[in-house]
């Protein structure tokens, strides 16, 4: 048995700290902003400065995950679509532009995907298995299979999160490779997953490359697990259509778009379970055409 033992997200919403997220929603505006806590309760001012704003949101989000459990982390895995795209920019810039025949290495050190979870490492000065996992919209469902395994394999407290963020750059690929008219967002959402009992089980999770019938696709998940669509209480997705649960709910309307946000889904469907006599709520994510993403969660 797999149960959430802590959760922490921080993105467009008032998400921080908060026992109830569902009180605290609101619809995005066009021009919405991170709300972000007081950083520097969290990361050294020395290193804050240093920091681009998804590694404060994502070092930040698993310190505080880590305030919430009494032992180590056994395990981290970390999902991101884009990486540090303000880092990565930065690099690219200096790159071009610079005459100097040497360049500094740190922006492109911390361009890399993999800069996000070796930070949280290095923070919590934590040694075990750190593993970040890129794979476009089901970034963090992938990350979270990654730790589910780990659980199942003797791991008794595992970190698992996601963390995107937006740069101006992106607004040029609207209508050329990016669709969707949703602003741009940044955000990142982290969890302890172990064997102790809680509130919430996460009960299984699957994704698909190359889903056609996405219906289809989520009764057959069902199916699998045993569970009756009208066992569904609540559904939070990204615009699939389809006739599961008694409440709906589009996470992207909450969080905008950045590719990790079902991150934020499965907060919100947790933290409804551990609020509510409800007993089984499905993320589902199919942000990207053909890519499916189904996440079961049970009220213990």
């Amino acid at each position: 048995m797999i149960y959430v033992q802590a959760a922490s997200s921080i993105t467009h919403q008032d998400s921080f700290q908060k026992s109830n997220l569902w009180d605290h929603l609101c619809p995005l505006t066009e021009n919405t902003e991170v709300v972000a806590p007081d950083y520097k309760l969290f990361i050294p001012a020395s290193a804050l400065r240093r920091l681009s704003p998804v590694l404060r949101m994502a070092l930040t989000a698993a310190q505080d995950c880590q305030a919430q459990v009494s032992e180590e982390f056994d395990a981290i895995s970390v999902g991101t679509a884009l990486g540090c795209l303000k880092d990565t920019e930065r690099f690219l810039q200096t790159f071009i532009t610079s005459t100097s025949e040497t360049l500094s290495p740190t922006s492109f050190i911390q361009s890399t995907h993999n800069t996000i979870g070796g930070q949280i490492s290095l923070a919590l000065g934590n040694h075990a298995y750190n593993m970040t996992h890129t794979q476009n919209s089901l970034s963090f469902e992938v990350a979270l299979i990654d730790a589910m395994m780990c659980c199942t394999e003797g791991k008794t407290n595992v970190l698992v999160g996601a963390a995107d963020e937006a740069i101006d750059f992106l607004e040029d690929l609207r209508g050329k490779i990016i669709h969707s008219k949703r602003p741009f967002t940044s955000g990142a959402s982290f969890f302890v997953l172990g064997n102790t009992p809680k509130k919430v089980k996460v009960f299984d999770c699957s994704i698909s490359n190359s889903a056609i019938n996405y219906e289809d696709f989520i009764l057959n998940f069902l199916i699998k697990n045993g569970v009756k669509k009208e066992q569904i209480s609540l559904l939070v997705h990204s615009g699939v259509k389809t006739t599961l649960g008694t409440k709906q709910v589009n996470y992207q309307d909450y969080t905008g778009l950045y590719y990790s946000s079902s991150a934020f889904g499965f907060h919100l469907a947790n933290n409804f379970l551990e609020n509510n006599p409800s007993e089984f709520a499905l993320v589902v994510n199919n942000q990207t055409k053909g890519k499916l993403g189904v996440i079961l969660l049970e009220k213990v």
